[in-house]
């Protein structure tokens, strides 16, 4: 039963204020707002709102609450539900896109590389027992090198070998997307809720919904479509945003990977000295990719060596990987009508 209040001075302890309900006046005090109803026809006149009074929803919508939503690319925290509005009744995301891109694969340089070193042997053919090993140094450039001094008649002949050429290996281009798959939802969402007294406004057609007044940042008053599909919004709440509670994320890409090195073509001059400074040779050959050559005795004196590029052609490995598979799928869609343009838009 509606009372509307009309307010009488009187010469009395206390205050006192009257309601016009039949044709009659109908006294109560702050005291005791009550006097002379039931309990289910009282509405306390003198309780004042805790929060904000706002439109009632319509059919179809539950109670207004504070929904607070974020641009997902920003740093910001999601907040916890404010003293006011303890209860969390939402939690969610908006923004989905199933649209994935991944990281362009590239494969390094393959380089050719000179002999590791010689191998000595008291055969004069190159393939006797137990023969001698005269390393390269460590990243070898060519420049004379003086691994070891063998005497003459130790040696009957050196093998030269083969240069080689390194593989391919697998890379990520740093001018395309990362290699970490960003987070499939462009807005985070929170929806909290408290308890108030929803007949103590004084603005006729409002009703007290417990919040924060003024509201947090990026927060807005919303109320959720408790129907299926999206609604049309009311004019109080003109603004709709699609949020969803979850989300299944089957996204993944293809390991980058390098093909079969192709079109390599890697030759180089190596001598071999008597000498340690590499101006007395002994012998020399251009050794490539098909294998070893041998410089024959006898009665090699070996002492220093050195090389040099007379074709330098690695060539090159084809890329594979990055290809994107899998989707996002959002779950648990809802629909709230908002009444702030604070609330930042889900694309």
């Amino acid at each position: 039963m509606k009372r509307y209040p009309i307010v009488i001075a009187l010469a009395v302890a206390g205050s006192f204020a009257g309601c016009w309900s039949n044709g009659a006046v109908q006294l109560y005090s702050c005291d005791d707002p009550c006097y002379g109803l039931e309990l289910y026809e009282c509405d306390d006149p003198c309780v004042v709102c805790e929060g904000g009074c706002l439109p009632p929803p319509p059919l179809g919508f539950d109670d207004p609450i504070v929904l607070w939503m974020s641009d997902a690319s920003g740093e910001a925290p999601v907040p916890e539900c404010p003293a006011e509005a303890p209860l969390l009744v939402f939690d969610g995301y908006g923004g989905f896109d199933a649209e994935h891109a991944c990281p362009t694969c590239l494969c390094t340089e393959p380089s050719c590389e000179l002999p590791r070193g010689l191998t000595g042997s008291a055969s004069a053919t190159c393939g006797g027992a137990a023969p001698t090993s005269f390393d390269a140094p460590e990243g070898w450039s060519g420049a004379c090198a003086a691994p070891a001094a063998v005497s003459s008649g130790e040696l009957g002949s050196l093998r030269i070998e083969a240069p080689t050429v390194s593989g391919c290996a697998p890379a990520i281009d740093p001018a395309g997307a990362p290699p970490e798959l960003p987070a499939p939802w462009s807005a985070r969402a929170r929806g909290c809720a408290g308890s108030a007294a929803k007949h103590t406004c004084r603005e006729p057609g409002k009703m007290c919904v417990a919040a924060p007044m003024p509201l947090p940042t990026g927060s807005a008053m919303c109320i959720r479509y408790l129907r299926s599909g999206a609604p049309k919004c009311p004019e109080e709440y003109p603004e709709l945003r699609e949020l969803y509670q979850g989300f299944d994320d089957t996204r993944s890409c293809t390991p980058c990977g390098c093909g079969p090195l192709e079109d390599s073509a890697c030759a180089a001059l190596v001598s071999a000295y008597e000498d340690a400074s590499c101006g007395q040779l002994l012998g020399a050959e251009t050794v490539t990719l098909a294998g070893p050559k041998c410089v024959a005795g006898p009665d090699l004196r070996f002492e220093s060596m050195d090389a040099r590029w007379i074709k330098n052609e690695p060539g090159s490995c084809a890329a594979t990987g990055g290809v994107a598979t899998g989707e996002v799928t959002p779950e648990g869609a809802s629909f709230f009508c908002c009444q702030s343009d604070e609330v930042i838009a889900v694309p």
